[in-house]
């Protein structure tokens, strides 16, 4: 009985710690990258970067016209408008998307952006813009490269920074995505 629980917890653990399971990881870094920089670019073809698209949006949150389900938030969308806050979002959000996205297709400071970019999913959904059905596949994609960021970023730039960089920053593995031999 003991050996079956020893395979299964191995089989288990073999995604998230071999380095064989990087092509599945490679694939799943590749959808979501494609993902975010679709985000990214309409956003960018709409005009955020020079004007004040979220301006709208926050408004409609503020006046309770979406189905947020905290209802605080409509206080938050609201602050961020009075203070001009929606200013500066309308341009750092399109842009954070794109990096995000250039994260994911080059496997190079993936944690952060897998985190980064589960947050962003986790306010569209507590604003009540997006949906559980879209939005929390790609929350659930996006933890799993979080659990598996010992080998998800092993084919990509990660290990190419890792050969050059001195063997005090590659203890700083977290940020490349994988964790270098």
């Amino acid at each position: 009985m003991n050996a079956l629980r020893s395979r299964i917890a191995h089989a288990a653990r073999w995604p998230f710690a071999s380095r064989f399971a990087s092509p599945l990881w490679l694939g799943v870094r590749i959808y979501l990258g494609s993902v975010w920089l679709q985000f990214g670019l309409a956003k960018l073809r709409g005009g955020w970067l020079t004007g004040n698209p979220l301006h709208a949006l926050l408004d409609t949150v503020a006046r309770g016209q979406t189905p947020a389900p905290f209802p605080a938030y409509r206080h938050v969308a609201r602050t961020l408008i009075d203070t001009g806050a929606d200013r500066i979002l309308s341009a750092a959000i399109p842009l954070t998307e794109l990096l995000v996205a250039a994260a994911f297709f080059t496997g190079l400071l993936l944690v952060p952006a897998a985190a980064g970019a589960v947050l962003l999913n986790l306010n569209l959904i507590l604003s009540g813009i997006a949906t559980w059905q879209f939005d929390g596949r790609i929350i659930l994609l996006q933890l799993l490269l979080l659990v598996a960021w010992r080998v998800a970023g092993f084919l990509g730039l990660g290990q190419v920074w890792a050969a050059k960089a001195p063997r005090r920053a590659r203890r700083r593995s977290l940020l490349l995505g994988y964790q270098p031999a």
